[in-house]
C-alpha cells in the first residue's frame, strides 16, 4: 500500500514513518522545507519504498503522486499562542479540506485525521464543580466517542469543526473518513520540556523533579502502541465507525504517573510541588475510553511501565 504521512517530520509523523515502512508499505512522507524534524527522515532516502516529498500545506494542490492511504498529521498553531489564534486554526482548516480534494485525484481510498482530546474540552474545574474536590476518578464516566464535546480552545474547535465537515467531504468523494482523538503521547523524539522527557532525564540525573500539582486526571500512550493502533486504522475494516479514541487503556491521576517514573527508574530524585499558571482553555482532564480500537485488534504491548523503560534506554 502507498502511504501519504503529512506532517511527516514532526514527532508523530517520523514515528510512523519508520512503522510504515517497517511493516512493508511505500511510505510518501510530506514536510516543509523548513521543518525542524526533516533531517530525521531523510536518513530513509535510500530505502526504495520511501520518499520524501518538499512541500507546503498551503501549495498541497500541486501534490502529483497517487497514494492509497492519507495519515494528515501537519498543523500549525500547536503551541501556547498558537492554539487560541483563529486565523491560523482557520488556515488548518482550509488546508485539510483541500487536501482531501487532492486525495480524491490521486485515487486515496482512506483518509485519517489526527483529531484531539481538546475536542472533549473537559477539564479539572469541570470536574470539581460537577463532582467535588474530592472526586473518585473511578466514579467518573469514561469520555467515548459519543461523549458531550465542548473544545475551550480554537485548536480543539478546528479539530471538532473538521470532524464533520471531512466526514460530509469523503462521503461526497467516496473517500473513507478516519477521525483519531488522539491523546497524550510520550516516546523518543518527544520535546524535551514535556512532562515525561523532563522528568526521565531529572529522575535518571536523580535530581530534584520540579512540577504542578498534577491531581488531574490524564492518560498516556507510548509512541509505539500509537502507532500500531494507526496501522490498525489504516488497514482494518471499520464497521461504519469512523470517530475512534486513540489513548492508553488506563486513566490516572497524572501525579501517580510521576511517581510511577521515579519507581521504575529507582531514583533518589525529589518531587517538589509548585503552583503553575493555568492555560486559558484550562486544566484537561482525560479519563478515554478506547473500546471501539480495541474491537479492531488494538492491544497496548507497551503501555506505560515497558514504554517508561523502553524510551528512557535511548534517552
Amino acid at each position: 500500500m502507498r502511504i501519504l504521512i503529512t506532517g511527516a517530520a514532526s514527532f508523530l509523523g517520523r514515528h510512523l514513518v519508520e512503522h510504515f515502512l517497517k511493516k512493508g508499505d511505500t511510505v510518501l512522507a510530506l514536510a516543509r522545507e523548513n521543518a525542524a524534524g526533516k533531517e530525521a527522515i531523510e536518513k530513509y532516502k535510500k530505502n526504495d519504498n520511501f520518499r520524501l516529498i518538499v512541500l507546503d500545506m498551503k501549495e498541497i494542490e500541486n501534490l502529483e503522486c497517487e497514494f492509497d492511504i492519507c495519515i494528515h498529521l501537519a498543523w500549525g498553531g500547536i503551541g501556547k499562542e498558537g492554539r487560541m489564534d483563529k486565523d491560523i486554526q482557520r488556515e488548518n482548516i482550509e488546508a485539510s479540506i483541500n487536501l482531501m480534494k487532492v486525495c480524491k485525484k490521486r485515487k486515496a481510498k482512506r483518509f485519517l485525521f489526527a483529531g484531539s482530546q481538546a475536542e472533549y474540552g473537559q477539564t479539572l474545574a469541570d470536574i470539581v464543580t460537577k463532582y467535588g474536590k474530592d472526586f473518585d476518578i473511578n466514579k467518573i464516566p469514561q469520555q467515548d466517542e459519543k461523549s458531550p464535546v465542548n473544545p475551550k480552545s480554537e485548536y480543539g474547535k478546528a479539530k471538532l469543526e473538521l470532524k464533520s465537515r471531512l466526514k460530509e467531504l469523503g462521503n461526497s468523494l467516496d473517500i473513507e473518513y478516519v477521525h483519531m482523538r488522539i491523546f497524550s503521547v510520550f516516546g523518543r523524539g518527544d520535546h524535551e520540556t514535556s512532562l515525561i522527557s523532563a522528568c526521565i532525564k531529572n529522575f535518571k540525573e536523580n535530581k530534584d523533579v520540579h512540577i504542578g500539582e498534577c491531581i488531574q486526571s490524564w492518560n498516556y500512550i507510548y509512541i509505539k502502541d500509537l502507532c500500531e493502533a494507526v496501522y490498525l486504522l489504516s488497514k482494518e475494516d471499520l464497521h461504519n465507525e469512523f470517530v475512534f479514541n486513540v489513548a492508553g487503556e488506563t486513566n490516572r491521576i497524572l501525579m501517580d504517573y510521576v511517581k510511577d517514573m521515579k519507581r521504575i527508574l529507582k531514583s533518589d530524585s525529589k518531587i517538589v510541588v509548585g503552583k503553575r499558571e493555568v492555560a486559558s482553555e484550562g486544566l484537561p482532564f482525560l479519563n478515554p475510553g478506547i473500546e471501539p480500537l480495541k474491537k479492531l485488534g488494538f492491544i497496548e504491548n507497551y503501555g506505560f511501565d515497558k514504554g517508561i523503560t523502553d524510551y528512557s534506554d535511548k534517552m
